[in-house]
């Protein structure tokens, strides 16, 4: 019996002896002291990025046909800034809208595409009863009329 606590006496020498040093041990259960961590908590305030909306792009000739369905809305801000502002000729906006005062109704016919340059032919019905009409192009770059050329037809 003295043999074996001899032993075991060693063993434990062993164990205490290489712990000390640094020498990991393996097997031998240690008791490990576990602290939780806090949860940090922040009061900052961070900017978020306002949506960009993009746009999908628009044909020339629905460029053209958004122009005629905003004279015929009256909503004539609108016409002037798909290109109304660039076709009208000296004289600004209150101008330009007032040219419209007996336009009671544009009917638009888009009779070809080629790239940038819109074919149409315009009907537009008078306050008077009378109709009058034109054809010719419309250019359109940007999403913008940028150039006309409309001749009276009738």
């Amino acid at each position: 019996m003295a043999v074996n606590a001899t032993r075991i006496a060693v063993a434990a020498l062993v164990l205490l002896g290489a712990a000390a040093c640094g020498i990991p041990v393996t097997g031998v259960p240690v008791p490990v002291t576990v602290v939780p961590q806090v949860p940090v908590t922040s009061t900052a305030t961070v900017a978020v990025p306002a949506p960009v909306y993009v746009q999908p792009p628009v044909s020339a000739a629905g460029v053209v046909i958004a122009y005629y369905d905003a004279i015929n809305r009256r909503d004539f801000a609108t016409a002037w800034s798909l290109g109304g502002s660039r076709i009208a000729g000296a004289g600004g906006f209150t101008k330009y809208a007032n040219g419209f005062a007996t336009t009671a109704w544009d009917t638009l016919t888009v009779t070809d595409v080629r790239g940038s340059t819109v074919s149409v032919v315009l009907s537009a019905a008078q306050t008077d009863g009378t109709t009058r009409t034109f054809s010719g192009t419309y250019t359109v770059s940007g999403g913008v009329i940028v150039g006309s050329h409309m001749t009276r037809t009738g």
